[in-house]
């Protein structure tokens, strides 16, 4: 559709944040060019992160999804 977005990976966890040891995700819209034409806010938009986890032994692999829906 045209928007922008950043995503921001904290393997260790953030300063800031309680669980320093945990790994962390940000996802966040940025200003473009296309800020003109685009609809704002951005509602009901869908954001899907998924993270693999490609340990040789096949039986220790392991995956996560989460999925967003922005609030109009």
């Amino acid at each position: 559709e045209g928007y922008a977005f950043a995503l921001q990976l904290y393997p260790h966890g953030r300063n800031s944040s309680p669980y320093m040891d945990y790994m962390g995700v940000t996802f966040h819209l940025c200003s473009s060019l296309n800020d003109g034409v685009l609809e704002w806010p951005a509602g009901h938009r869908q954001v899907v992160l998924s993270v693999l986890d490609q340990d040789p032994d096949v039986t220790h692999r392991m995956s996560l999804s989460l999925s967003f829906t922005t609030d109009p």
